[in-house]
């Protein structure tokens, strides 16, 4: 049975230009591409093809320019993606084979090297190849002369320390490795802020690290919170490793199965054990919802008066709806204006710019969208519930196909107003050489979901206004910073990974203290993502939405909705008459890992709860980490070194030059390409 899949390439460009012939003759030049050694040899040679190509485009007709340079971006980037090119006669077809087809160590290098690609595309930057420089450069601080390396550790002296390990009992063992690595967390709080040991600051020593991940560096829009996982041991304190928490993705559907974050979960839930308690919990997230969304506008315009809002009609449903609709178009059309300015630190802004912010026509469609959905809710329920509803209206509710798809609704509302706020993306983990050797991914993935980065979440962002719920209630709208749950992904789709069997006891110093947090494997996403493409595909693809009659729809402003670039590659690949979902899918599903941090995860996180109940300990929490260490000593590192070949693998990450480290990044050089 084959596993390959093979496409039609037909973009859309413009009738009697001669755009048509110009990718038909780029087209056959990627299909006649010899095989290559190795993908980075590929790579080099496609990009050659498309540079020409690019350099060439004023031989297209202006009318078919832009189409043809967005098309020849996107078969570019699906070439190095391993997709291969085929021509019979005019008709393009591409295919691959799904990675699927493979396991093990070559699904793995097939997914590396699928990511290299982007990743080499960005360090051949100018930018970032001075940037890497800079951080090498040694420079005097403080009577010494110190760089990049001063925080590489020299896995030469490491390996020494650790010899003799696997042969001393348990608490030697223990106490040798206490003096070998003294792990603790340093929080990236400030742009300026300065690392005490070399002057660099902390923000790039992060970046630099993250340059020799096997995917490229982006920025992530949202919350953040940057770490550096430092070894008190040695001189300089080098880096075990680094770490991010980001905003959640919205939707994962492994995730949401596993919170209950569903309607079918909490609907089978009330039918199972319908309360009193829970029928109120329904009225109360759609009144306190439809309480705080900013109203004095459409009070105004008479879209809506106060009767209707609490006795609402299908004609105000309706009404609000249109409205809805007819300001997300005046929004596009006045993006396209330019004219938009960002706004400052949320914390910094007072109530007249959140004012004026839900008065804008992007929040005012918002409100007037969001309140059609929740008085269409509110007549549901003023249907089934008295004052105050009882478990047996609840049951009746339920029951009714209406009452199922207001729960629906009551439902995706619950888990918007936590999405941003409760859970957290772990969207880089992982430990750099020599670390990695001895399992150290495994250290900094547990120290990410402990109690000292849940109290520095709690720390910088409790009390700070949410933009969006902000926007749309025209004032300051806080919401607790409580983190219930980390979930992240692996980048490859195959088990065993970084995430798996990693556990915390509830009191990491006891002996036996019963079970505590741990990395469940949840299962995988669907392969559906935007790494295969480069950014400046993504340039030319918005710039073709830009120059067509609807205009682009996807401005990248904070509010407009999820993923901005996902969108942008979506409406671009319609634009050209792509097959967008197949194009869309890079064939690698990710595994999927969550880390419940309360033991109501599920009441918090959908609202039934007020409060969460965590599992570890929130005092002492820098205390706590050591413990965390120590346990990941006794039960990960002792093991790893008494290996055969461990402690060589570490020696191997010396300074010898040239310097061939293995946390040093390595800037492609010239010759490949």
């Amino acid at each position: 049975m084959s596993n390959t899949q093979r496409l039609p390439f037909e973009p859309d460009l413009p009738e009697g230009s001669n755009a048509a012939a110009l990718f038909l003759d780029f087209a056959r030049k990627l299909a006649a591409l010899p095989g290559y050694d190795s993908d980075k040899e590929r790579n080099a040679a496609i990009e050659v093809c498309r540079r020409r190509a690019i350099k060439d485009k004023g031989k297209c007709d202006s009318p078919g320019r832009q189409p043809l340079l967005a098309a020849m971006h996107v078969l570019a980037d699906l070439a190095k993606q391993g997709w291969s090119v085929g021509i019979s006669g005019e008709e393009i077809k591409i295919s691959r084979e799904e990675n699927g087809a493979v396991k093990g160590d070559e699904a793995r290098e097939r997914i590396r090297s699928q990511l290299h690609a982007e990743r080499d595309e960005q360090l051949r930057q100018p930018a970032a190849t001075a940037f890497i420089r800079s951080m090498e450069a040694r420079q005097l601080f403080e009577g010494q002369c110190l760089s990049v390396f001063s925080l590489m550790r020299d896995g030469k002296e490491l390996a020494t320390k650790l010899t003799g390990i696997a042969r001393a009992p348990d608490e030697e063992g223990l106490r040798v490795a206490a003096e070998a690595i003294s792990p603790y967390l340093q929080f990236i709080r400030g742009e300026d802020e300065r690392c005490p040991y070399t002057g660099l600051r902390l923000i790039d020593v992060w970046r630099y690290f993250r340059h020799t991940w096997a995917n490229p560096y982006k920025s992530v829009p949202g919350r953040t919170v940057m770490v550096l996982v430092r070894d008190a041991a040695a001189p300089c304190h080098p880096l075990v490793g680094i770490a991010a928490l980001s905003s959640a993705a919205v939707a994962v559907t492994a995730r949401d199965e596993k919170i209950g974050w569903t309607s079918d979960a909490v609907v089978e839930e009330l039918m199972e054990r319908p309360t009193a308690k829970l029928a109120a919990w329904l009225q109360r997230i759609v009144d306190g919802a439809i309480d705080e969304i900013y109203k004095v506008d459409l009070f105004e315009d008479e879209i809506l008066s106060a009767r209707e809002l609490s006795r609402p009609s299908a004609d105000v449903v309706a009404r609000l709806d249109k409205e809805g609709r007819q300001q997300r178009k005046e929004h596009h059309r006045f993006m396209g204006s330019g004219e938009y300015k960002k706004s400052e630190p949320a914390n910094d802004l007072g109530e007249e710019h959140w004012e004026a912010q839900a008065r804008s026509a992007l929040f005012r469609s918002k409100r007037a969208l969001e309140l059609a959905n929740l008085l269409s809710v509110r007549r549901v329920l003023r249907q089934y519930f008295g004052d105050p509803p009882s478990k047996n209206m609840l049951v009746q509710f339920v029951s009714s196909r209406e009452g199922r798809d207001a729960v629906a609704k009551i439902v995706r509302k619950a888990k918007a107003d936590r999405v941003g706020t409760a859970i957290a993306d772990l969207t880089v983990c992982g430990a750099v050489p020599p670390y990695n050797e001895v399992l150290g991914g495994k250290l900094v993935a547990m120290l990410m979901v402990g109690p000292e980065v849940v109290v520095e979440y709690r720390r910088r962002y409790g009390g700070i206004p949410s933009v969006i719920a902000s926007s749309m209630a025209g004032q300051p709208v806080c919401r607790a910073a409580e983190l219930a749950f980390i979930g992240t992904t692996s980048f490859y789709g195959q088990r065993p990974s970084q995430y798996d069997r990693i556990s915390i006891p509830r009191d990491p110093g006891a002996a036996n203290s019963g079970p505590g947090i741990r990395y469940d494997y949840l299962g995988r996403t669907r392969g559906i993502g935007t790494f295969q493409f480069g950014d400046q595909t993504v340039s030319e693809l918005a710039l073709l939405l830009a120059q067509s009659k609807r205009g682009q729809q996807v401005n990248s402003v904070f509010g407009e909705g999820v993923n901005p670039r996902l969108r942008k590659l979506r409406d671009g690949l319609d634009a050209l008459g792509l097959p967008t979902d197949d194009l869309l899918n890079h064939g690698g599903p990710r595994l999927v890992y969550g880390v419940e941090l309360t033991e109501n995860t599920h009441a918090y996180l959908l609202g039934m709860d007020k409060h969460p109940k965590f599992i570890l300990p929130q005092k002492g929490a820098k205390q706590l980490t050591q413990q965390i260490a120590r346990w990941w000593m006794k039960r990960w590192l002792l093991p790893r070194v008494a290996k055969d070949g461990t402690l060589e693998r570490v020696a191997q990450h010396n300074f010898v030059h040239p310097i061939r480290h293995g946390a040093r990044v390595r800037v492609p050089s010239d010759d490949e390409e």
